[in-house]
């Protein structure tokens, strides 16, 4: 176990108030609004990215999109697409993003883009969030996510800079995570991803800049 106790995040409270945070810089869908069509369509999900790493930052911030991993992208997509007309359609290697203008909406991440994405999928909780049920990772996985994020040769520098900050909070706002389980996940980024995210937890936690 690894354990450190800063500010400690309210899960619920605070995916929430990253939604307000959105709705205040003009993002007018929610991780709600997708969810509904993806629950309609019968697709399972993960709610990732920032409004999910929201509930464990003790921190949150307004983000510009709502990213899922989901396990069926076509159906997915169709379905969005079909709820939310205005917003252009581009299908890319890992994900199927929905832009509004110049800027993303909702990204859907394919699963095959990732090892780790189908364990995300496979162990996501349920919380409730403004009365509507969300599915996110546990701590462990939107570490793992983030870390992902990091590594990823198709995420830019200044986005990874953005994932690291995100990262950083976690390590620090959060009381305890399983090593065991975050080596695990790790491990499904790439091989000895496991050694390098329990590092990159160690170091976030003791203030060394992370390794990027």
């Amino acid at each position: 176990m690894i354990s450190r106790l800063a500010r400690t995040p309210t899960l619920e409270a605070d995916i929430a108030l990253g939604v307000r945070l959105a709705h205040m810089q003009g993002r007018e869908i929610s991780p709600a609004d997708v969810i509904r069509v993806l629950n309609e369509a019968r697709v399972k999900y993960v709610l990732v990215g920032a409004h999910a790493a929201n509930g464990y930052t003790g921190n949150p911030r307004a983000t510009v999109d709502v990213d899922l991993i989901v396990q069926f992208p076509k159906k997915a997509a169709e379905a969005v697409a079909r709820a939310f007309p205005n917003l252009e359609r581009h299908d890319l290697e890992v994900v199927i993003r929905f832009m509004d203008g110049t800027r993303e909406a909702i990204d859907l991440m394919k699963p095959t883009g990732s090892s780790l994405w189908p364990e995300l999928l496979a162990e996501a909780r349920e919380v409730t969030i403004n009365g509507a049920k969300v599915r996110i990772p546990s701590v462990e996985g939107v570490l793992a996510a983030k870390f992902a994020a990091l590594v990823s040769q198709y995420r830019a520098y200044e986005d990874k800079l953005i994932d690291a900050g995100d990262f950083i909070k976690i390590a620090k706002a959060v009381a305890t995570v399983h090593e065991a389980r975050l080596s695990q996940l790790g491990d499904l980024v790439h091989p000895e991803g496991g050694k390098e995210l329990l590092q990159h937890v160690a170091d976030a936690r003791a203030g060394r800049r992370l390794q990027l």
